[in-house]
C-alpha cells in the first residue's frame, strides 16, 4: 500500500494512540522508585512522530506551565502544517489532547502553534471586540459578531467584561454558535458574558 494512502486508523495506530496499553512504566531496584513518562515526554513523543511522518524539517518546543502544555512547531512548510483556516493544526491539538488524556486523564491541557498563527488569531479576535464595543457605543445598537470557536468567544467576553458602555452574550447552537454585543443599557437580562 503507497504510504500515502494509508488510512488515518492505521497512522494513529503507527503512534500508538489508539493502542489501549498504559504509559511505559519502569521500575528501579535502587530504592524501589517508579519512574514513568511523564505529560511533557508524551506530547513530545507523539508530535515528533507526527512531524516526522509530515514533514522531517518540523520540530517542535514544548513548555509545561502547571497543566498547560504550550507546544510550538517550527521549521518546515508550516503553512500547509497549520492548514486552511488554521483546521489542520486544530486537528492536531485535538488529537495531541486525546493522546495525554489516553495517558493522563483530563489532568492536561495542549495548546498547539505554528508560526505564531494562534497569537495572530487572538490578535484579530481581540481588535474584533474593540471595534464592535466601539460600533455599539456610537450606534446604540446590538452587534452580531461572526460564529466562533468556544476559546474565540471566551476573548470577546473576557475583553469586554468590565467595559462601562457594552456587555456580550453567546447565542446560537453548535457552529453557528456568536457573540452579541449589547449597549449596557439595553441589554436583555440573559446578557451575562456566557461563553
Amino acid at each position: 500500500m503507497d504510504e500515502r494512502k494509508k488510512s488515518i486508523d492505521d497512522l494513529l495506530s503507527d503512534l500508538g494512540v489508539l493502542e489501549e496499553a498504559p504509559v511505559e512504566v519502569e521500575l528501579k531496584e535502587t530504592g524501589k522508585e517508579v519512574r514513568s513518562k511523564g505529560p511533557k515526554e508524551a506530547l513530545e513523543e507523539f508530535l515528533v512522530g507526527l512531524l516526522l511522518r509530515l514533514d522531517p524539517a518540523h520540530h517542535v518546543e514544548i513548555r509545561q506551565e502547571g497543566n498547560l502544555l504550550k507546544a510550538e512547531v517550527k521549521g518546515g512548510d508550516l503553512g500547509r502544517f497549520i492548514g486552511k483556516e488554521g483546521r489542520t493544526l486544530k486537528a492536531v491539538e485535538y488529537l495531541a489532547g486525546v493522546v495525554l488524556a489516553k495517558h493522563f486523564g483530563g489532568e492536561y491541557r495542549v495548546v498547539l502553534d505554528a508560526a505564531g498563527y494562534r497569537k495572530r488569531q487572538e490578535e484579530r479576535i481581540r481588535r474584533l471586540a474593540e471595534e464592535a464595543a466601539l460600533s455599539v457605543e456610537m450606534t446604540g445598537e446590538p452587534l452580531h459578531l461572526p460564529p466562533m470557536r468556544p476559546s474565540e468567544r471566551r476573548i470577546v467576553h473576557m475583553l469586554l467584561k468590565n467595559h462601562p458602555k457594552v456587555t456580550t452574550e453567546s447565542q446560537g447552537e453548535g457552529e453557528e454558535r456568536h457573540v452579541v454585543v449589547y449597549p449596557r443599557d439595553k441589554a436583555p437580562p440573559s446578557a451575562t458574558g456566557s461563553a
